[in-house]
C-alpha cells in the first residue's frame, strides 16, 4: 500500500494540477474553458451524425483530423512554455503585487495560480497529442469487420471527449494569450502626483 501510495504521489502531477486549476477558476472561466467546448463539441457531433453512419466513416475522419490537431497543438504546448519561461524570468512588474496577495483560504498566491493555469494549459495539451497518438494508431488497425458497424454510442463519448479536451486546450491559450499580453505591458501606478503633494 506505501508504495501505491509513494508511485501516487510521484505521479499525481497532472491531477493536483487540474485541481487546482478548477478550484481557483472563476465561473466564467469555466464557463468559457470546460462548458462551451462541450457544447461546441455535441454539435460538431449532431451535425457529422446527418452524413456518416458507418464507423470506418468516422475513424477515417478523425484520423484525417487528428494529423493536424498533433501539430497545432504542440505549437500551441511550446507557446504556453515559452510563457512560463517569460514569466518567470521577470522579476519586477507585476510579480511582486501578484506574490504578495493571496487567495481568500491563504493557500496561494496569485502569481501561483498564474503559473498553475499555464502549467495546465502545457498539460492538457501533451495529453491532447498523446490521445491522438493513441487514437490514430488504433484507428489503424481496427479489424475490417468492426469498420462496418453501425456507430455505437460508446463511438460517439470517444469522439465527443476528444473533441472537448481538444477545443479546451485552445481555447485555454487564447485566454493565457490575454494573460500574457496584460502581464508584459503592466505599468506600475504613477506615484510622482502625490508625491509632489
Amino acid at each position: 500500500m506505501q508504495k501505491l501510495k509513494a508511485f501516487y504521489k510521484a505521479n499525481n502531477f497532472p491531477i493536483v494540477t487540474f485541481g487546482k486549476y478548477w478550484r481557483y477558476s472563476s465561473i466564467s472561466e469555466l464557463i468559457i474553458d470546460f462548458f462551451l467546448p462541450m457544447l461546441i463539441s455535441i454539435l460538431l457531433l449532431w451535425f457529422t451524425s446527418f452524413s456518416v453512419d458507418k464507423l470506418s466513416t468516422l475513424i477515417e475522419k478523425f484520423q484525417q483530423v487528428s494529423g493536424q490537431v498533433i501539430a497545432s497543438i504542440s505549437i500551441l504546448a511550446g507557446f504556453n512554455i515559452a510563457s512560463i519561461t517569460i514569466l518567470s524570468t521577470i522579476i519586477g512588474g507585476p510579480t511582486g503585487v501578484l506574490r504578495s496577495i493571496r487567495t481568500s483560504d491563504g493557500a496561494m498566491n496569485l502569481y501561483d495560480i498564474l503559473i498553475c493555469f499555464f502549467t495546465w494549459a502545457v498539460i492538457i495539451q501533451l495529453i491532447v497529442v498523446f490521445l491522438s497518438i493513441i487514437l490514430f494508431y488504433i484507428g489503424s488497425f481496427i479489424p475490417q469487420n468492426l469498420k462496418e458497424w453501425q456507430i455505437s454510442w460508446w463511438a460517439w463519448v470517444l469522439a465527443g471527449s476528444w473533441l472537448t479536451i481538444t477545443i479546451h486546450s485552445v481555447l485555454l491559450s487564447i485566454r493565457n494569450m490575454k494573460t500574457l499580453f496584460l502581464y508584459v505591458t503592466y505599468k506600475e501606478p504613477n506615484n510622482s502626483n502625490s508625491g509632489n503633494n
